[in-house]
């Protein structure tokens, strides 16, 4: 069985110059260059790829039907510590803007797996690694639109940050979802069907539009009382306008949504080309806490 996915890619460049994110295989992210220490040892402990292949052995392990999609590199606009960077001396070996001359500091990709998978919906591990450490997200996707959904706390892991555990530890709790991986499915799905219950009129789309908007505010306010009362929010300004154009269209097609319905028009915007990868897992988090709260999920 191939457990890689199969798509297009330019095998030869990047051109991180005219697009902030390029898209690759395993095998041309292995061919970058490593970022070592001065013991020739990954900086990071892990390299990118290994992160994924040992995520995917874990899949295996547990007797899984998994398969490795398509790979995103992103860069940033942080000079310090950039999220690409091209070495001229390795440049100067395999040719200009060659992938072996790139180092890749910020990685996005998710792991499909089809075990339980219903028409609308299979399983997705997200894992996303740059500079700060490795996040690593767990719960269903929409097939149609491949919308990542992460439902609670529990789905989610990473080496940094105020819950931190150690990168064996992250493992160590990936592999406990895979080896209980029915009962999650099963929990998650039964969330999910109770959003499908629940109508969101246009009117309370505009009120939750305000309470996003409200957490924005106080989030990016310099007044330390706010500003400590929300710790990562779900949308920032230019994705709640993005997330509200698109709901007004929404209800312009179809006047009786779901919660459901609202939730993958923002679950949309949690994709490489559109949220800056380290607030990918945080944010797709962040907003079903806020429904939770906002809805009463269970």
């Amino acid at each position: 069985m191939n457990n890689i996915a199969i798509y297009k890619e330019r095998p030869a460049i990047f051109d991180f110059q005219n697009k902030s994110v390029e898209t690759l295989s395993l095998d041309t992210l292995k061919r970058t260059h490593k970022e070592n220490d001065i013991q020739g040892q990954p900086l990071t402990g892990i390299y990118h790829y290994q992160v994924i292949e040992q995520v995917a052995e874990l899949c295996h392990l547990n007797g899984l039907d998994y398969q490795i999609e398509e790979i995103f590199a992103a860069q940033n606009r942080n000079k310090q510590i950039p999220g690409v960077v091209i070495l001229p001396q390795v440049e100067a070996v395999y040719g200009e803007k060659a992938i072996e001359s790139h180092v890749l500091r910020r990685i996005f990709t998710t792991i499909k797996i089809n075990n339980e998978e219903t028409p609308e919906m299979n399983t997705t591990i997200a894992i996303a690694y740059h500079q700060s450490g490795i996040q690593i997200g767990f719960g269903p996707n929409v097939k149609i639109c491949h919308n990542q959904c992460i439902l609670s706390p529990e789905r989610t892991v990473s080496n940094y940050g105020n819950q931190k555990v150690t990168t064996a530890e992250m493992f160590n709790v990936v592999n406990d979802w895979l080896n209980n991986f029915s009962d999650y499915r099963i929990n998650d799905l039964r969330i999910l069907k109770q959003m499908k219950k629940i109508n969101c009129s246009l009117n309370d789309t505009y009120q939750l539009i305000g309470l996003l908007t409200s957490m924005r505010v106080a989030k990016d306010s310099k007044n330390k009382e706010l500003n400590h009362c929300v710790n990562s929010y779900p949308l920032n300004q230019s994705q709640i306008s993005v997330f509200t154009e698109n709901c007004l269209l929404a209800y312009k097609k179809r006047p009786n949504l779901s919660l459901w319905d609202v939730y993958n028009v923002a679950t949309e915007l949690y994709k490489p080309q559109h949220t800056d990868i380290p607030n990918l897992i945080p944010q797709n988090l962040s907003l079903i806490n806020t429904l939770t709260n906002y809805y009463n999920l269970d």
